[in-house]
């Protein structure tokens, strides 16, 4: 996979699942298509190299073989246990929580260590959030149990989470020692947190906290937890491989959490009519862009992009990805190029991106324009929903942009999406 194909699909990554095999109406004239199209049923033998140069004439469209599916999936939550009494609580109250951030870590681990400032920093932006700790040591750490024991004696005499801080913040203290050595350490970290230092030993000593971590540990690994840290938001498992232990990853998937409660439970029923004609107007905030739609080449993902229009799910989305000679992609209400209406659409991928203006819809409901033909890595993987009739220009003053690139400029806007049938 090249490197513009496997940027475009690293955009593209849904939160832990895997896809399965799976408008407003007036009257109007259609405004004919940018260039002639002719429809074709058979299926190419292969998919064409991206030209030198951006082919002039007929855009050809394959129809697909099968229609495609569009079925429903909810983002699977873990079973996590219930907070309790058990549990090392900060932020904010029971009665006032949003967002429950279970935190599944141990105090030898670095990259648990690294995450405590953006923590603090999001539980301070964010005083809708309560943050839980659970421990989780790993067997190849072997200092592990042994600081989570500390940090459990400390919260038995109160300050859990000033050992939590101390541990962390003093971590090159204690990690290069021995074990016997960092047990004498721990000690100093009890008296310098003002601790009962002789039962904070004799606590650690008869292991007094080990079935309560043991139980923890069980319980991560029931849940299959990938490792140190996870963090998981009322249920939801965050995808530290996709967003990074970062604030802008948490914030992200802050917004993907908040989005799921106006997702759709159920695909759209079927309301395409292929005796009629449709054209979209994308109100973006750089001018309009007219698109002719094309049915014939994919009717199950033209439909489901017809009721995502009239539905609204793409007012005020960011055109959050533009390169180019490639293309710019949009269509996600959290902004994050990982969220998704409820359901994916699969199939009709059949589609040849060869040239600048033609619209693909992705199987999570975003839309993306090809702006050259460098966006031929895509054909064949995607389904080709329309053809750009009018705002060539628009396209051409498209903010380019990577949301990978920390200094890259304020997105442009995709305002409204409105359809007319003829």
């Amino acid at each position: 996979m090249n490197r513009k194909m496997g940027t475009l699909l690293a955009l593209l990554v849904v939160v832990v699942l895997v896809l399965s095999a799976c408008g407003s109406k007036a009257t109007a004239e259609t405004t004919p298509t940018a260039e002639p199209t002719e429809v074709v049923t058979q299926e190419p033998t292969s998919i064409p190299e991206p030209p030198q140069e951006e082919p002039t004439g007929t855009l050809v469209i394959m129809t697909p073989e099968a229609p495609g599916i569009c079925e429903a999936q909810s983002v699977p939550e873990l079973p996590v246990r219930p907070v309790d009494e058990t549990d090392w609580i900060k932020g904010a109250s029971e009665e006032d929580a949003d967002i429950t951030l279970l935190e599944y870590a141990e105090f030898q681990c670095p990259g648990c260590a690294g995450v405590v400032p953006v923590l603090d920093q999001f539980l301070e932006d964010h005083p809708h959030v309560r943050l839980v700790y659970r421990h989780f040591p790993l067997s190849f750490h072997d200092k592990s149990l042994l600081t989570a024991q500390a940090s459990e004696a400390a919260g038995a005499q109160g300050k859990f989470w000033e050992m939590y801080n101390l541990l962390f913040g003093r971590v090159s203290e204690w990690n290069s020692l021995s074990p016997e050595e960092a047990r004498v350490k721990m000690s100093e970290f009890a008296a310098d947190l003002g601790l009962d230092v002789e039962r904070f030993d004799r606590e650690l000593d008869d292991e007094t906290y080990l079935p309560k971590i043991n139980a923890q540990l069980e319980e991560s690994q029931s849940l299959q937890l990938p490792g140190t840290p996870t963090f998981i938001f009322n249920g939801f498992m965050f995808p530290i491989q996709q967003l990074g232990l970062s604030y802008q990853g948490l914030e992200a998937f802050l917004s993907i959490m908040e989005m799921t409660e106006n997702q759709y439970t159920e695909a759209p029923a079927t309301t395409l009519d292929t005796e009629k004609s449709y054209q979209a107007t994308l109100n973006t905030s750089k001018g309009d862009i007219v698109v002719n739609l094309l049915p014939e080449s994919a009717p199950t993902n033209v439909n489901s992009f017809l009721f995502l229009a009239q539905e609204g799910w793409y007012a005020g989305t960011e055109i959050f990805f533009v390169q180019d000679s490639f293309v710019a992609l949009t269509g996600d209400p959290s902004n994050t190029g990982l969220g998704y209406p409820g359901y994916y659409c699969t199939g009709e991928t059949q589609g040849i991106f060869d040239r600048a203006g033609l619209i693909g819809m992705l199987p999570n409901g975003q839309i993306f324009i090809t702006l050259g033909t460098e966006a031929s890595e895509l054909s064949g993987s995607f389904a080709l929903i329309g053809q750009v009739a009018e705002g060539e220009d628009v396209l051409d003053a498209l903010t380019r942009r990577s949301p990978a690139d920390p200094a890259a400029p304020d997105p442009d806007l995709l305002e409204s999406v409105t359809v007319v049938e003829k």
